[in-house]
This record gives C-alpha cells, structure tokens and sequence, in this order.
C-alpha cells in the first residue's frame, strides 16, 4: 500500500485492514465509482489523483460537495447507511482503495482507538465544512475569493497552492467562473494578490489603487 500522514484517517483505517481485504481501483478521468443511491458498500482512500463528490440537483445542476486528494478518505457516512447520498467520479486519473463496510465495522467495535481516532477525523471534516459555509456566506465575490485564499495560503508570504482547476474552486465557492476571474483580477488590480504558475501570493498592507 502507499504510504500516508501518520495522522490520518486514512493511514488508520488502511493499516488496521489485512491487505487482502482492501481493493485497489483505477480509475480514468470522467469514471463513476459509485451513483448517489447505490448500497453503501464501503469507505474510500485515494492514493492518487481526485475523485469529485457532488449531488444533482431537480433543476439538473450539479452541487460539488467536495473534491477528494491524495491520501484522503471519503465515503465515511457509508457506515451508517444504506445508499450512497452522492455521485463519486473521477476528476482526474485516480487510484483508489476500497475499504469494505463490514470489515471497518467490526474493527470499531473492536479496537476503541480506532473508533476515537474515525470520531476525531470527523470532527475535523465537520468544522472544515462549516468554514466552507462561512466562505458562501460572505456576499461579495471579491471578498469570498480572498478569504477562501487566505484560509489555504501557508508560509512568509502567505501563498495559496492550486490542487485543482478554478472551476472546481468557483462552485466549491457557489460562484462562477467568471465571477471568481473577475475577482482574482481585481484584486490584482489593487495588488492585494499576485498570480503566478501554481498558486496565488497574497500582498499585505498595500494600499488599493483608486
């Protein structure tokens, strides 16, 4: 198996099962690897590429509940229920391991820190959710840009590393595509940002221009 954090779920969850009960799919970019109301059959890790987790809606829009990385588990509300609750497709070329429902089952029930350890990463996706909620929550686009940079950019400066397209970034936003490159460019405008190839840094105490 690939290697992941040592804090992870997913490194948890993937060490704890014998290998022979762990599959490994590959998927092409575009592939379903499961459709909303499918039976929960079991939780996912990724050990390359992206899978995209969204919803379609009555009017026939589709709702991007979240895209999924490397080393990322998802799936987890598969332990208490009976469907999948949403589409899972490849975003891009992807490998994944499929972790049986039944066999995570019996490992919370008999091994506690393993039961603690799937609570605590829970608890994490749960706040990371609500931040994302927040981010919609602020009216203007240009401000909900900015913030959504702020909360990935790391280091001196301050820069927000690009995993997957605008596109994806815009409706993980509820914006559009042209909303959130308006907004990008005017925040160039007013050098708060500055884009390059990859990412985006973030300027600090610079006055916008008029």
């Amino acid at each position: 198996m690939s290697e992941f954090s040592a804090d992870s779920l997913a490194a948890h969850l993937v060490a704890a099962l014998p290998p022979s009960r762990v599959s490994r799919l590959r998927l092409e970019r575009g592939a379903t690897l499961f459709s909303q109301g499918d039976p929960a059959s079991a939780v996912y890790v990724i050990e390359a590429g992206q899978v995209r987790l969204s919803r379609i809606l009555a009017d026939g829009a589709e709702l991007i509940l979240y895209v999924a990385g490397a080393g990322e588990s998802f799936a987890e509300a598969s332990l208490s229920a009976t469907h999948y609750h949403c589409d899972a497709i490849a975003e891009t070329d992807a490998v994944v391991l499929a972790l049986p429902k039944a066999d995570l089952f019996t490992l919370m029930t008999t091994d506690p820190g393993q039961g603690v350890a799937f609570a605590v990463a829970l608890a994490s996706q749960v706040r990371d959710l609500r931040t994302k909620l927040e981010l919609r929550n602020v009216r203007s686009a240009k401000e909900r840009v900015l913030a959504w940079l702020r909360l990935h950019a790391t280091g001196d400066p301050p820069r927000a590393l690009l995993n997957r397209s605008w596109t994806l970034i815009a409706e993980e936003l509820g914006l559009t595509r042209e909303a959130v490159y308006r907004a990008l460019a005017m925040l160039e405008r007013e050098r708060r940002i500055a884009r390059h190839d990859g990412g985006v840094t973030l300027v600090s105490q610079v006055t916008p221009r008029s």
